[in-house]
């Protein structure tokens, strides 16, 4: 599903850029950040970093849109600041109205990969992060200012507000793709040999007609992922699946005509 959106996002880019060139148009609107309203998602560095240096940002106003719990206190902190920082009800990143924003701030560090970088960075957007190992892997894009500290932090998100972002190549749109991200993940997991030989022992009509070469098919490489996977209680878990549900239970062994686990 994550890299399924980001698809959408790279779409919205093109999209973008190419109004872009006919229009002559820019990014109207500064910074913005999006995600679950929670103290640990970033919220409150953000805020700190926004407090501590209210001199040195006058003039910067902040959109935070999210939806959580802490809303409330949020809410309550932004109205402290003597910087415009606006609080809004979550939406749904792909927006319209994300469009026009320039600048993406997450100064979070408690994701690996963060979804809402990822997508910002696909959109076309300027993204300010902590130079940080979860934001490791987007340290390749030239749109990515990252920070060391909070001076750090004022100086990328002053110089961002007043730049025009890169365009995306296309190794960098594919970076961000589905094809990719299985690349990686294979690799990480030591499967993409393992992908190889079981597709030359397996006698099946269905292997037959896949290609050997992991980079050529990469779909079925995915494929693969997914069964091996699934036949484990704790991967299934991992990949969301329902603790559990491995096998069936006892009221779907009768609807399916089954023998009861157990028996």
């Amino acid at each position: 599903m994550f890299m399924e959106s980001i698809l959408s996002f790279l779409k919205l880019a093109r999209k973008r850029e190419s109004n872009n060139r006919m229009e002559s148009r820019s990014f109207s609107k500064g910074a913005y950040y999006i995600g679950k309203m929670v103290w640990s998602k970033g919220y409150k560095e953000l805020l700190k970093l926004l407090g501590d240096h209210q001199k040195e940002l006058t003039g910067l106003e902040v959109d935070l849109y999210g939806n959580g719990e802490d809303s409330d206190q949020v809410q309550e902190a932004a109205k402290k600041l003597e910087l415009t920082v606006r609080v809004h009800p979550g939406r749904d990143h792909a927006d319209p109205l994300f469009h026009d924003y320039r600048v993406f701030l997450n100064p979070s560090t408690t994701d690996v990969v963060c979804t809402t970088t990822a997508e910002a960075l696909a959109m076309g957007k300027l993204v300010v992060c902590a130079n940080h190992p979860s934001n490791d892997f987007f340290r390749q894009f030239p749109n990515c200012r990252m920070y060391e500290n909070s001076n750090g932090f004022v100086e990328a998100t002053c110089k961002a507000l007043t730049e025009e972002p890169a365009e995306l190549t296309n190794a960098q749109r594919h970076e961000l793709s589905w094809d990719a991200a299985t690349e990686r993940f294979l690799k990480a997991a030591e499967l993409d040999q393992a992908l190889a030989t079981r597709l030359v022992k397996t006698p099946s009509k269905n292997f037959m007609s896949m290609s050997l070469n992991l980079r050529r098919n990469i779909d079925d490489a995915s494929a693969f992922v997914h069964y091996v996977a699934s036949g484990f209680e704790a991967s299934r878990r991992v990949f969301g699946g329902i603790p559990g549900s491995l096998q069936p239970d006892e009221e779907q062994c009768k609807e399916l005509g089954l023998v009861s686990p157990r028996k």
